[in-house]
């Protein structure tokens, strides 16, 4: 818990914009539902007081990391106010048209799709619906064989291993008794 240093009373004329907010009166289950994410922004984008909720909200959540965001807050999603904090993307999108990451993928910089003849590149023609060249159908192919065989749809990343055939016993051999 942390204390602040302000008179008592000092931040309730910081937060008399909340009186004017059009959020006042709602159910807080719409804020953080995402069934209701759309209706929570459009309610945000009405409001008057946007501009101070959302100064509001940033110094709030200063300094917390993405995860602990949460809910539609200033019509902004927690990955979105992190973001506007870090520096990042400030746009007035709404979460529903937010663009995927994938893995290593920062918002501001869009991912090279996989080239043709891989994994990802099949399963990204299934995802857009586009039609399946032969290259990356065998490339499918040969990573369910692998899947099978390993358990592992990744590749080796050590060295060759033990030679196929050799049993553990020569490996491992046990002590004389």
């Amino acid at each position: 818990m942390t204390r602040t240093t302000e008179p008592a009373g000092a931040g309730f004329l910081d937060r008399a914009w909340e009186l004017r907010a059009a959020c006042r009166r709602q159910d807080a289950e719409l804020w953080f539902s995402s069934r209701t994410r759309g209706r929570a922004v459009a309610i945000c984008r009405a409001c008057p007081v946007l501009a101070a909720c959302r100064r509001a909200v940033l110094r709030r959540e200063q300094g917390l990391p993405r995860c602990q965001r949460s809910g539609i807050v200033a019509g902004l999603t927690g990955s979105q106010r992190y973001d506007l904090e870090r520096g990042g993307e400030r746009t007035e999108r709404s979460p529903s048209d937010a663009t995927p990451t994938g893995p290593g993928a920062t918002r501001n910089h869009a991912t090279i799709p996989a080239p043709c003849g891989t994994r990802a590149a099949y399963q990204r023609h299934l995802r857009r619906s586009e039609p399946v060249d032969e290259a990356c159908r065998a490339a499918n192919a040969r990573s369910a064989v692998a899947y099978r065989r390993t358990g592992s749809t990744r590749g080796r990343q050590a060295g060759p291993g033990p030679p196929r055939g050799l049993a553990l016993t020569a490996l491992f051999p046990t002590a004389p008794q």
